[in-house]
Order: structure tokens, then sequence, then C-alpha cells
């Protein structure tokens, strides 16, 4: 690419210089000759013979030959491809190229960089002289574009120069001095390329001065320009420049004093601004080596921010360079550390914060300097009114009722909007004047470097202060947080490097094992510690002035940015104050947010600042930064002013707390949290400030309610609703960043937590007797509102001042319960003197004794208490000193208790509710503290059980009058409960002892607890308690056997009659004997708890009575098992049964006694079902007792009373009861005969089929009734199974059909594919009775055939059904009939007795009813179901009678079912059938079945044992069912006449279709038989019968027919016949033409003789007839032809 471009530019130079310039020519046409003379031309041979042609070309100054050769020139220096050599010469061409035009000077200016960069070691010395000077040419061109970009490109190659340096002292050893030059105290040798550094920094230095330079010869530099030069060399390699003496010289010598007096005189913007970035970037780089000079510039800088020392934008310079400055923290160390912090320097540091005071202050009128914050303001329009609306607001709803009030300034004041520059000047390099500058902007650069020199020692020191203790660590990584809200992200070097050294850091424990934030200042081993104490000696030094410019600022108009930002400089210096445990300056900057967390003058430094020592200068600081202020006397005053003055009463007319207060707040509680183990003494100034808040709260609320009874809300007008939510969202934070400084109390040392205690109590006011609110509160409600507007507001429109000592008390109860609760752990661990429990203690018994402290925090006292005996139960406490702990906890429960109730405590209904509350409050902690360690707790439980019964006021009655019991409560005692509310939280003590911890009760306070259970079970005023204090019993039960292997009871117990409870109370000792009684009198309570009138608490009396006999039981004598059902179990139903009689009595006749309405019933129920449950516990254990029997007949007479009430419910227990008894005594049944007797009567009348029931509409459900009925029978049956007779069995049959046919269930039940419960069972029971007995299977047939028949007779009346429909039950009764058919074949009585009959009859009804069914169900349907089960039995009957040598008439009614059965299965509604398909489906069905029924019964049907009405029964039903068009009414029989009567009659044929038979292969099929029984066989006497029995009816068949066509067919016309009768016709004359009918079948004809072939004679007068109007049909006409063939050859005609 290179020989091309050189190729075309030597071809254009020759062309072009032909005769202008001969030696260029010729240079060129040589260079062209020898370049195409190289076989392979690269660009190293191109670089050595070939550059002569351009450098002629560049000194003919001639545009159009030094353009081509500037641009070969380059391309031979971007491809490196110039000789060492030639450099010089390319240099002079370029200069020569330099005064040419633009397209040539940008060419040089790109071919500038590269060869700097290419040729860098080359150019030195004259070279990079005269590559400079070709820079300076092109700079000082008028052209803007060649001129900027010859600027770049030398300040490319002044950099490059100190690169070549920086690398040349990298490798000094190679390189060797070449030069001496001069230095502040004598001369150094240096190398090449640091002379050249020198020459040109020099130089540079000199031209900027506007001197002649020495190494760049007629080169001509602007100020401006060096400075930015001078700039680059020194940013770029500030590290090279400070290593190299001869250039700090230069610096010294001449830069310094030239940028001191450009900043001292009146030079231009420009200029000034360029020496201020350059003096910054030596401040930055290079103070140690230039430190006397940066002296000076920092003394002048500080005196140029005065302000008449210079004008705005010099000091504005002046103020941004500090910005600069503060921005980097250890550059501010390093300051101090070279000034401040040495003897004989100047205080930089310190001096430029008194001028920040002096400034800050300079126009207090322009930045609204005022009593306090305020918003600034220019315009009333836009965001900023948006803003001020917002702060002025009066309320916000869901704050704490805060009120809003930020004062709007007339001044601009400070803000972000306006205060600001979008570029500042620092930056506007390309500005010659100075730019507009706001007024305020200097105090807002003021502001940030207060903020960044805050933050930068925040930074640095705080990471040297955590501990390794997590909990530290915790508390400040969430007070840094919270500093660095909202800040943007920094990199800070000093913390990055804090970090890396932290695992040296030692750890800071207190003697107690918290541990306190690490002093920095004691770390003297760690790397760090110089730049440590110089940060610490600038807190010292600097905060009287920082505090003072603050000050200041806080009383200025600030926008919300601003103020942000001033606060949080505030909070980070108070925090690195405190945490380098200098308390002085600590102080003074709480205070300071103190003052600022509230309305202005409501803390006064008076009370809460701790003394401050200020030396003389700071106090003037301070006065000079509070003397534009103002002279009200509610300022605050320096802060070493101090004084002894007792606290004086607050004014809070018209304090309101705004948002700004909020943000001071909110820092204040941070600093808590962040210095909490440092504080000391400075709690009282949070705490103070804090209660103070509460005070305004308190102040803002009353006053909203007596203005219009709610504080302003964000619905008001005057609220921009974004804004709210902000403030809204400040009130959050401020509730959050104080629950997080009380719970970070928890992490303190032992004296840190002592320090807040007392200033907790220094806190709490003095109150009025006379004021309580308590006792004033029923006065006030009779008061006018007039009188209590008076009462609430003094003269000045504020809280009275009782009042507010109420709300501070207030605040103080609040935060000691919040504190107490953060601390239960040190609270307990500890010594009580030490752990500050004695004082806590103390301080809430004294609010809860006085009523005086109102309601409120009476209660909030209690319930600190209750936190404090539930914190009791830690498991860390330790073994030795736990029992003691839990001592003291239970005795201050019990104090609390008595002095509520002392003689002389007031007592009012206000109070009284109050001292209940805190009654509850108290039973409550006692029950938490025994769910927690009940178990273990050793001692205390006289003290448990008299707190637990304090909520009764026991009396006795004595001559009528109630006298309060002093001793042991018995049973002549009246209860009172003082309350029932504390009746529930009693109780659940008393719950709670009695489920867990009975075994740590000890023994002598069994009687007690016995008699607390009754009580609370007597109670009437809380039922749910009354309900579970019955299932304690079972508790009581359960510890006093489980105390023994068992309990001898006394045998006389129960016995006498009228015993109280509680008559024998058993000694202290508790002896066996004691307990025995203990657990009657248990027993005896729940026997009477069951005559309850409340039936919750009956049932639950039984239920805990039946559990604790059960579980009792195993461990029962007989003895014991015969007392407790006579004196617990029958006296239990004898008085139930009184109960329900006496309510009976009392009800109107006409009430159903089961409609719930009486509910001794189901408590009856209750007691059946357990009394079974007993008696199937024990009753192997009294049937050998001799008084067994008597016992059980009166338990059966109880029985029987309880079936008398006629009750489902009732009589579903007594059997199912019963039941469960007799299954237990079935291995016993030879000792109970006569007692199986009394269950067996109780059993056959007890049906409870037509008992009352409980539904509102029709019969009820009486099916679980029945159920149980059934059940008890499987019971019974076993019993006396041995000896049953068939009267016993048909009774229990009897039953079950009653059963059956009144079962009454829900009508939603469906029973049509599954049976019901009750439906199964009586089939189980059907087939649990046994059949050896003779009649008993035909008994058994008779009731499944009922069974069988009750879908039908239920569906017969379907439309008024509301009942079961029986058809599962009906379906599986079938498969019951068949196999106790099929069992008993054989057996002669099913014949004689007509059982079997009328099974083939249950079936038949539902065969015949095939398509009439309106439930089915699913498959097999019933009718299939039936007709399967019929052709089964007689599959395996017929046989068995055939075999059978005696023929009975009872065999007749047999045989009609059969037929009828026949009948039913061949005949089908087809109208009701829902598809066509299902007829076809069905059709076959029934034909296989008539087949098989058929082949049974056709020979046996000829018999002479059957009538012949039965055979003319089934030829009658194979002739109705065989005719597929139905004939005309006047061709078949009537009643009374001749079969074929109807052939010989005369009427008017039909002309319409008649549909034929839809199951028309059935009656073909039934045509057949027809013809076949007619047919000759072997002339059997039984075929001859049936063939007499049919031949009527087949010449009927045949005749209607034949009838139908000659009178239907003539009416057609020559319409042809329709095709399912011609069929019809066709097929009837093929099979007469066939029939060889039996020659007996038929009777002869006079004049006739014909042997086979009667039947046609019968209808030869029809066939004629039909041959006559059979000429136009000729297959017709050839059937009737060869019919009337066959009469002539029989007849003989």
């Amino acid at each position: 690419m290179t020989a091309q471009l050189l190729t075309s530019e030597l071809t254009a130079l020759i062309q072009d210089s032909r005769r202008k310039n001969i030696d260029l020519r010729n240079a060129a046409e040589k260079s062209l000759a020898d370049l195409k003379a190289l076989p392979n031309t690269s660009e190293a041979q191109l670089a050595a013979g070939f550059v002569k042609p351009f450098l002629l070309a560049c000194h003919t100054r001639n545009p159009k030959f030094a353009g081509s050769a500037i641009v070969c020139l380059q391309r031979l220096v971007v491809s490196n491809g110039l000789p060492q050599e030639t450099l010089k010469e390319v240099l002079e061409a370029l200069r020569e190229c330099c005064s040419l035009g633009l397209e040539i000077q940008l060419k040089v200016l790109q071919a500038l960089p590269t060869l700097l960069q290419n040729y860098a070691s080359s150019l030195i010395g004259e070279l990079l002289g005269a590559a400079l000077q070709v820079c300076f040419l092109l700079y000082n061109s008028k052209i803007a574009v060649v001129s900027n970009t010859a600027a770049a490109a030398l300040q490319q190659l002044v950099v490059s120069v100190l690169e070549k340096v920086a690398a040349e002292d990298d490798h000094a050893i190679v390189s060797d001095t070449v030069a001496e030059v001069p230095v502040d105290h004598g001369t150094i040798r240096i190398r090449i390329a640091a002379l050249d550094g020198y020459r040109l920094l020099n130089d540079l230095c000199l031209l900027t001065e506007g001197n002649k330079p020495e190494f760049l010869s007629a080169v001509v530099l602007s100020q401006d320009f060096g400075l930015e030069l001078i700039e680059s060399m020194i940013a770029n390699h500030a590290d090279t420049v400070a290593s190299h003496p001869e250039q700090i010289g230069i610096l010294r010598t001449h830069l310094m004093p030239l940028l001191t007096r450009i900043i001292s005189e009146r030079v231009a913007f420009s200029t000034t601004l360029r020496a201020m970035r350059l003096l910054q970037v030596i401040f930055r780089s290079i103070l140690n080596v230039l430190a006397t000079e940066c002296e000076t510039a920092f003394n002048l800088l500080n005196r140029m921010l005065d302000p008449d020392a210079a004008v705005l934008w010099k000091r504005t310079l002046c103020m941004e360079m500090f910005r600069t400055i503060h921005s980097e923290p250890p550059l501010i160390r390093k300051i101090y550390a070279h000034f401040d912090g040495q003897d004989g320097k100047k205080n930089i540091i310190r001096d430029h914060m008194a001028t920040l005071v002096r400034l800050a202050a300079e126009q207090p009128t322009l930045i609204g300097l005022g009593h306090q914050s305020s918003v600034p303001s220019l315009s009333q329009t836009g965001d900023d009114f948006d803003e001020q609306v917002a702060l002025q607001a009066d309320g916000v709803a869901g704050a704490v009722g805060l009120t809003v009030s930020i004062k709007t300034s007339d001044a601009p004041g400070i803000s972000m909007q306006w205060s600001n520059m979008r570029v500042p000047c620092m930056e506007q390099l390309d500005k010659s004047e100075a730019p507009f500058i706001p007024a305020t902007y200097i105090y807002s650069l003021a502001l940030t470097c207060i903020n960044s020199f805050s933050e930068g020692l925040a930074r640095f020191l705080l990471p040297f202060t955590i501990p390794s203790d997590p909990r530290l660590r915790r508390r400040q990584r969430s007070a840094k947080e919270e500093n660095e809200k909202d800040r943007p992200e920094q990199d800070n070097g000093d913390e990055m490097l804090a970090n890396a050294v932290r695992k040296d850091i030692p750890r800071s424990q207190s003697s107690q094992g918290f541990k306190s934030p690490i002093n920095p200042l004691e770390l003297h081993n760690h790397a760090l510690y110089n730049q440590i104490s110089t940060s610490a000696y600038m807190v010292d030094t600097c905060w009287p002035a920082l505090l003072a410019a603050c000050s200041t600022f806080f009383n200025a108009a600030l926008d919300s940015e601003s103020y942000h930002a001033l606060v949080r400089s505030c909070q980070k210096f108070t925090q690195v104050a405190g945490l380098l445990r200098l308390s002085t300056p600590r102080d003074a900057f709480l205070t300071t947010l103190g003052k600022n967390a509230v309305p202005p003058g409501l803390i006064s430094t008076h009370s809460i600042a701790p003394s401050v020592n200020l030396s003389v200068d700071r106090k003037e600081l301070q006065r000079r930064a509070s003397g534009f202020q103002g002279s009200e006397s509610n300022q605050s005053t320096a802060p070493g002013a101090t004084s002894e003055t007792p606290r004086q009463p607050t004014d809070l007319g018209g304090a309101k707390l705004n948002t700004r207060n909020l943000l001071c707040l909110r820092a204040l509680l941070n600093l808590g949290i962040a210095l909490g183990p440092v504080l000391q003494k400075a709690w009282s100034i949070i705490f103070e400030t804090l209660q103070q808040a509460d005070l305004v709260i308190a102040q803002s609320t009353f006053q909203g309610r007596q203005q219009g009874g709610h504080i302003i809300t964000k619905s008001d007008a005057s609220v921009d609703t974004g804004d709210a939510g902000e403030f809204e969202a400040e009130i959050a934070a401020v509730e959050t960043a104080a629950a997080r400084m009380l719970e970070s109390t928890s992490e303190l040392p032992e004296d840190a937590f002592l320090d807040i205690l007392i200033s907790l109590k220094s806190l709490l006011r003095d109150v009025q007797e006379a004021a309580s609110p308590v006792i004033k509160s029923s006065q006030e409600a009779t008061m006018s509102p007039s009188q209590n507007h008076r009462r609430g507001y003094n003269a000045f429109g504020g809280i009275t001042n009782t009042a507010l000592d109420f709300r501070g008390n207030a605040f103080v109860m609040e935060n000691l319960s919040k504190i107490v609760e953060l601390n239960l752990a040190r609270l307990l661990e500890t010594n009580s003197s030490q752990s500050g429990w004695t004082m806590t203690v103390e301080l809430l018994l004294h609010f809860i004794s006085l009523q005086e402290f109102g309601m409120d925090l009476r209660l909030k006292a209690v319930g600190t208490i209750k936190d404090l005996v539930q914190a009791t139960s830690s498991p860390a406490l330790p073994a030795q000193r736990r029992d003691e702990v839990r001592q003291r906890a239970l005795v201050t429960l019990r104090t609390v208790i008595n002095c509520l109730y002392s003689n002389n405590h007031l007592e009012n209904k206000a109070t009284q509710s109050v001292d209940i509350e805190i009654h509850r409050l108290s039973l409550d902690a006692l029950r938490s503290a025994l769910e927690e360690y009940g178990d273990s707790l050793l001692t205390g439980w006289d003290c448990v059980f008299m707190i637990i019964g304090s909520v009764f006021v026991e009396e006795q009655v004595i001559d009528g009058e109630s006298v309060a019991s002093q001793g042991t409560p018995d049973a002549t005692s009246n209860v009172r409960v003082r309350a029932p509310r504390l009746v529930r939280s009693a109780f659940g003590s008393l719950q709670l002892i009695c489920s867990d911890f009975l075994s740590a009760v000890p023994q002598t306070c069994t009687t007690s607890l016995l008699h607390t259970i009754h009580s609370f079970c007597a109670q009437q005023q809380d039922f749910n308690i009354s309900l579970t204090s019955t299932t304690l019993f079972w508790n009581v039960s359960d510890y006093l056997w489980g105390e023994s292997e068992g309990l001898e009871l006394p045998s006389s117990a129960g016995k006498t009659e009228g015993d109280p409870f509680f008559a024998h109370q058993g000694n202290e000792e508790q002896t066996q004997e004691s307990k025995a009684i203990s657990w009657l009198n248990l027993l005896f309570a729940l026997v009477e708890m069951t005559t309850d009138a409340r039936l919750e608490i009956r049932h639950s009396a039984l239920h805990t009575l039946f559990r604790v006999l059960n579980a009792s039981g195993d461990k029962f004598r007989s003895s014991d098992w015969m007392m407790c059902h006579r004196t617990v179990v029958l006296k239990m139903l004898s008085l139930n049964d009184a109960e329900y009689q006496v309510t009976k009595a009392s009800l109107p006749p006409d009430t159903n006694l089961d409609n719930g309405s009486l509910s001794w019933n189901e408590t009856a129920i209750i007691m059946l079902d357990g009394v079974s449950h007993l008696l199937e516990q024990s009753v192997h254990a009294i049937l050998p007792h001799p008084e067994f029997a008597s016992l059980w007949q009166e338990l059966m007479g109880r029985l029987q009373v309880c079936l008398d009430r006629r009750s489902l419910a009732v009589s579903r227990a007594v059997f199912a009861a019963l039941a469960r008894i007799l299954a237990e005594v079935a291995e016993a049944k030879w000792r109970m005969n006569t007692s199986i007797e009394l269950a067996w009567d109780i059993w056959r009348h007890g049906n409870p089929v037509a008992h009352n029931g409980t539904s509102p509409r029709g019969r009820s459900d009486n099916q679980p009734a029945l159920l149980a009925y059934l059940q008890c029978l499987k019971e019974i049956y076993p019993l006396i199974s041995d000896t049953i007779e068939l009267a016993t069995v048909k009774v229990i049959l009897e039953q079950l059909r009653i059963c059956a046919s009144g079962l009454g269930i829900d009508a939603y039940y469906g029973d049509t594919d599954t049976k019901t419960p009750l439906q199964s069972e009586l089939l189980n029971s059907i087939s649990m009775i046994l059949t050896n007995s003779a009649g008993v299977p035909s008994a058994l047939v008779d009731t499944i055939s009922f069974f069988t028949s009750m879908a039908y007779e239920r569906d017969v009346n379907i439309a008024k059904r509301k009942g079961p429909t029986y058809i599962a039950m009906s379906k599986s009764a079938m498969d019951l009939l068949r196999i106790y058919v099929l069992d008993h074949v054989h057996d002669g009585d099913l014949r004689s007795s007509g059982a079997l009959s009328r099974a083939i009859h249950s079936l038949t009804m539902s065969s015949s009813l095939k398509y009439q069914w309106h439930s089915v169900g699913k498959e097999p349907l019933i009718w299939k179901k039936a007709t399967t089960t019929a052709v089964a039995i007689l599959k395996a009957f017929v046989p068995a009678m055939q075999e059978s040598h005696t023929r009975e008439k009872q065999d007749m009614t047999f045989w009609t079912e059969v037929i009828r059965l026949t009948d039913g299965i061949v005949t089908a509604d087809c109208d009701s059938c829902p598809t066509m398909c299902d007829i076809d489906t069905d059709q076959d069905f029934d034909i296989v079945a008539f087949f098989e029924i058929r082949n049974l019964i056709t020979t046996s049907l000829g018999s002479n044992l059957i009538s012949d009405q039965t055979r003319r029964m089934y030829a009658e039903i194979l002739f109705r069912n065989s005719i597929i068009h139905e004939p005309h009414p006047s061709d078949m029989p009537k009643p009374g006449q001749d079969l074929l009567e109807g052939l010989r009659s005369t009427h008017i044929g039909r002309t319409q279709t008649v549909p034929p038979s839809p199951r028309s292969r059935m009656s073909y099929l039934l045509l057949d038989e027809l013809f076949d029984l007619v047919a000759v066989h072997d002339g059997v006497l039984e075929q001859v019968k049936m063939a007499q029995a049919a031949a009527p009816f087949l010449i009927l068949r045949v005749g209607i027919v034949l009838k139908a066509y000659i009178l239907d067919q003539p009416l057609r016309g020559r319409m042809p016949q329709p095709s399912s009768q011609k069929r019809e016709m066709i097929y009837i004359l093929r099979k007469l033409v066939e029939l060889d009918s039996e020659p007996k079948s038929i009777p002869n004809a006079p004049g006739i003789n014909s042997e086979h072939k009667k039947h046609l004679h019968r209808l030869y007068a029809l066939i004629t007839r039909a041959m006559r109007v059979a000429r136009r049909n000729q297959e017709i006409q050839q059937a009737l032809i060869l019919l009337i063939d066959a009469v002539e050859q029989d007849f003989g005609i």
C-alpha cells in the first residue's frame, strides 16, 4: 500500500514539477526509478532512499507540492519508516509547512502525534525543541481548529517529556548524567531526559511570567495556556516533579510567586481561574515539598474569603478550592498536620473554619437568618410554593398528633435550586470573563465544606471504633446506615485503609460482658495512629467554630436538601466527638440538635447542657456566630454557660413541631444509638428533648380537640398530598429511630444502663392529687363544654401545667416500660441493685399504688411488672438463683394485688374499674409464669393459690347475714366474683395447673385445689369457664390415681342420701383413704353437675365423668364397679328422667318433645353412650357379683323408660348401648338366660320406626335409629339362636319388614344405585338367620320376595313418592332370593307353602314393567335382573318338580305365575321406552329368556295336572304378542264371544298405514311358536294338549291378517300394500302351506276328511276372498294359489 502511494505521489510530483522545479523533478524521477527497480518492496526498504523528494517538496513552500509531500511523510511516520538521521530534516520540513494553508497545517498536525509516539526516544535535545517549535507555531495560528489541535499536541508532548523522565528514573543505572543544573542550595547533575524536562518546565515558567525562554527560541506563549501546560505536567506526573529538586526549585522560584501574585492582584478571571486550578493541583500533589509556599498560599486564600478582600468571583473560586480540599479527607489531615499541628506554623484549618463562621454571618438578611430555620423563597409560584404550603400544614393524618409550622422567609435563602451553579467556576475554562454567580452560592459552598469536613472525619474514624462484638458492630452499622441515608456513594481511601487494618483493633469490654466502642486514640500501635491523633486534634480545636457556623445555618432559610445535609454533618461530628471521648464538643452539639429538635425557646441551655469550658478564642467565635441572630431572650447561650437554676414551668402556647424539628430529633436519636455506651449524663439531653417533643404533641392534640375535635388532616386544602406523605414518612422515621435507640439499651454496659434509669427518674414530675384525670373523669362528664374549656387551658391558651405533668410522667412510664422490656435479661441475670431491678420495681409500684397517676400510667406500670414476671422463666437464669428470682416475682404480684384492696384505698366507680384491670393483668402475669416454669416451681404455691383465689369474695351465711369467711371455705359459703373478667384471667392459671403441674403441687394443697375447681364450676358469670372447669376434675382424678397403684373405695360411699359435697376433706397428710374420699367427692360433684340447667355444662360433666371412670376402671374391684354403677350410673339416669318429666309437664300438649326444645334427651343420649361403654368395660368383672341380676334388671328398666320417650335419637342411643353391652356378654350367655329375655322384650316391643324425629318436614330420617335397632338384633340373635323357634323368626322377619317399609330418609338421599345402610343391614340380617328349622326357609323366601317387590310398590306411586326407591335393595334381594331358592330346591315346603310362587310373582312384577319404571338405576336394569333371577330359579326348580312323583294343587298357582312371568318377558310397552336402540337390545335379551323358559315349561304345561285354562292362557300370551300390525277392533273377540267370532263380522276397511310392532322379531318368533305348537309331532299327550290350546289362537292370528287384506286392499285401489303388511301376509301364507297340524288339535268338520290340513278348512272362505282381491299382486296371488292347491290336494277335490 505504501509503495503504491509513493509511486502515485512521485509520478504526480514529476508531472507537476516538469517545468517549475528541475531539482525536484530529477529527485523524483530517480526515486521512482529506484522504486520500480526493487523486486519486493517493503516499508523497511522504502525508508532509506525515498525521503529526499518529499523534503525538497516541503522546502519549495509550494502548497501543491507540500501537500503531497506531507501525506507521504505522514505515511512513512506511521509505518515507522523514517531513518533516525532524517528526523531533523523532517522537522524542518514540517516547520516550513506551518505557514502554508489550512489543509497542510492540519496534515502536519496529523503527522505530529504519530511522530511523537513512534520516535519518542529520539526526540531529545534539539529535536525535542524543534518538535515543540512546530507545535508552538501551529498553536499561534489564527485558525481556531489549528490552534486548539496544536494545544492538545503540546499538552501531549510536554506530558510525554515527563513520562520519559519517569522512565529514566526507573532505569537510573543505565543512563548517565549529561548536565549540571542549579538547585536551591547548589547544583545537581541530571540525565538527558531530566534535562529536557528541566529545560521545558523552566521555559514554560518563563514564558508564563512573560520572560524570554532559554530553550525554546522564538516561541510565544499566552499566560493562560502556559498555566494549563504546567498544570498538565504536574497533574500527570506529580511524583516525578516532586522527586526532582531542580524542578521543585523552578516551581519555588518562578511558579509559586507567580501564582501568589495572580491571586492577590486584579488579574483577569481566566488567568485567575487557571492559577487557582494549578494551585489546587500543587496542594493535592506536592504539598510536602512546597510547604512554605503552600502555607503562604493558604493564608492568602483564607484572607481572600473576607468580603472586603476580593470580588465575589474570586471569593467563589477560593471557596470552590476549599470545597475540593474538604472533599479529600486525607488532604485535610495532611494540611492540618503540616500547619495547624506544627508549632510556629499558621493554623490553616482553624483559620479557615473561623472564616466560615464570619462568612456565614456576614449577610444575615441574604440567607434569611432568624429565630429558627425557615424555607427560602424567591417566588410564590411553582414547586417552591408547593413545598412551603406543605411545610406550613397543621398536621398529617396518621401521625402522632403533630403540627407543622415552618416559617417562610422573604429572603432568597440557600436552596439547591438557585444557590448552586450548574458548572462550577473552577470548571469554566472557556470563559474569559467571570460568569454570573448567585448571591447565596458562596454560602452553599460553606455548607458543603462543613458537610465534607464532618463526613471526612466520620468516614475515617468510625471504622476504628467498632469492636469485635457483633452487637456493637450492629449498632454502629445501623447508625451509619441512618447517617448515610439518601447520600450518594463515595470512594474513600481512608475507609478502605481502615477496613484493611481493622483486624488489628483490640476489643473494648466492660466488666459485665457488654462491649463499648473503642476509643481510636487508644490504638497507639496502629499503623494509622498519627492520622487518628491528627483527626482528634482537629475535632478538639475546630468544634467551636464549626458549632458556631452550624448554629448560624440552623437558623437560616435553607431548603430541604441543604437542611438535611447540615443535620447530617452535625450528627456525624457529634458521633466522632463522642467516640473520641470528647465530652465537651459532644454535649455542645447534642444541645444544639436538641434545641433544633423542638420549637425555639422550648429547651434552654441552662436546663440540659452539661458544663462546657471554652477558651477565650472559642467564646469569641461563638459570640460572633450568635451576634447576628438577634437579642431575643429565648436564644441559646454559649455552650460554656452553665447554671444550677431549677427547671421552670414550660409555656407551650403556640409551640408546634415541623419536619425539620423531626429531622433533628431523628439525628439525636441516632446519636443515642451510636454513642449509648459513652453518653453518661448526656442521656438527659436526649430524653428531655424527647419529653419536650412529646409535650408539644400533647398540646397539639389537645388544641385539635378544642378547636374542632380533630387534627388537620391531608384532606385540608392547604396540604399537598405528596409533601404530606413525605412528612408522614419522616414521622415514621423518627418513631423507628426512637425504637431502635431504646433497643440499643440492651447492649449497654451496666453503668450506662444505670445512667439511663437515673435520667428517666429525674424527668418524673410531681402530680397534684386534686388534678387526677381518672378521679375527675366522671365529674368532667357532667360539666358543660365551657367549663371543660376553662379547665383544660390556661390564660395563654395552652394546656395547664398539671396536664403537662401528667403527659411528662406518661413519657417516663412509656420509655421505662420499653427499656425494661428490652433489658429483661440484664435485670434478671445480675444483682438487683447493680442491674437496676430495685430502682425499676420501686418506680413501677409507685405508679400502681397511687391512683393520682391515672389509668393509663397505672396499667402501663402493671404491664411492665407482668413482663418482668414473665421474664423470670428465662432458661438463662443461674440455677442457684432461679428460685430466688421467681419467688421475688410472685411476691411482687401479690404485693400489687394487696395494694389494690387495702383499707385506705379509695373506692369509686372509675378507680374500681382500673383496679380490676390491674388485678386482671396481675393474674395474666401469674399464668404466664406458670406456663413457663410451673413444673419446676418449688416454693410459692401458697402464694399462687392466694392470687388465683383473690377473684372471689367468699361469704358465710350466719343467721341470715353474710359474713366474710376467714377460714377454709366449705359448702355453706356463698361465692361472689369481684368481676367476670377476673374469673377468666384466674381460670387460665388454674387450668394450667390442673393440666400440667399437678405433680408439682404440694400434697397439702389438694383440698384447696378441688375447692377452687368447684368454685369455678359453680360460678354463673362465665359460661365457658364453667364448661371447661368440669374437665379439670379429670386431671385431678388422674393425679389421685397416678400417685398410687389403686384406691380402695369405701363400701359405705353413696348409701347415705344427701351427703354434702366436701363433707370429708381428708387430712393434710393425704393418706390413701383421704385420696379415695376426695375421688368419690369428685364423682358426686360431677353427677350433680349433670342436672345443671345449662346443656353444655351437663354434657361436659358427663364426658368428664365417663372419662374418669373409664380411666380408673382397670384398677377397680368387682365391688367398686357395683358401687359406681349403683351410685353413679343409675342415679344419673334417674335424675335425668326426673328432669325430663318435669320439663315435659311444663310444655303444651301438642309440642313435639324431640324437636330440640327439650334438651334432656340430648343429655340422655350421652348418658346412654357412656353407660354402655362402662358396662362393656366392667361386665366381666361384675358378672360374678351376686347383685348383678338386680343391677341388670334396674338397668333394663331404665332403658325401657328411655324408650318410652318415643324419641328417635334416644331410641337409637338405647339400642346402640344395648347392642354394645350384649356384644360384650356374648361369651357369658350361660349366666344370662333370664337377662337376655329382658333384652329381647325391649327389642321386640321397641321398634323405633314410628318414633318422633326432629325433621320439620314430613317423615324424619329414622335410619340411624333403625340401624341401631338392627345392630341390637345382631347381638341378640346369637344369644337366642340355639333355642329359637319359627314364631320367633317370624317376629324378627315382621320387624324387618316394618323397618323396611317405614324407612324415612332425606329427600336427597339416592338409593337407586346404592343401598342405604339400613337396606344393606336388613339383607344382612336375613342372611344371619339360620335355616335349620322347618318353615324358616319359606318364611325367609317370603320376606326376601317382599323386599324384591318393594321397588314396584313404590314405583306405582312415583309421582307422590318422597321416600326411598328400593331399587338397589330390590336388586340385591333378587340375588339373595336366588341363593335361598337354589339352596332349598328340594325343600317341599317352598312349594307347599306357596313361597316359591310368591317369589316368582315378585320377580314377574319387575319384569312386566320393563319400560314403565321411572327410576331404573344402573346396569343391570331391575327388570333384567328379575328376568335373569327368575330364569335361574326355574332352571333349578322345574327339573326338580318333574322328578317329583307327586303333584299338588299348589302347583297350579306356581304355573300361573310362571306363565305370567313369560307374559312379562315377551310383552313390552314400547311407547315408554326412551330410545329405539334400547328396544332392539332388550328384544334380544327377552328372546333369549323366552327360549330358555319355553324349553323348561312347554312339556310341563301339557301335563294332565295342568288345567286347560292354564294352557290357553299361555297360548293367548303367544297370540297377543305375535301380532305385528294392530288389528281392527271388530276382528278381535269380545268378552263372552267365541274366539273366532270376530272373523265372521264385517266392517269398513282401513286405508291408513298401520305401523308394525317395534318388537317385530319377537312377534315373528311367537308366531312361529304358535305354528310349532299346532304342528304335528310324536303325538304324545302333552303335545296334543298344547296343540289343542294353541290351534284356535293360530287360526285367529292368520284370519285377522287375511281379513284385513280383504277389506283394506280394495280401498287402496292401485296403491300397493304397505311393505310390512305384505311381508307378514306372504310369511303367513307360506307357513300355512308348510303347516301339518296335529290331527287332534282341530275338531273334524262335517264332510271334511283331512288329517293335517284342518286349519285350512277353517280359513278357506277367507282364502278364496283374498284370491279375488289379489289379482293385481302376483306374489300374493301366487302364494294363495299354492294354498288353494294344498287344500285341493288334502281334501281330495
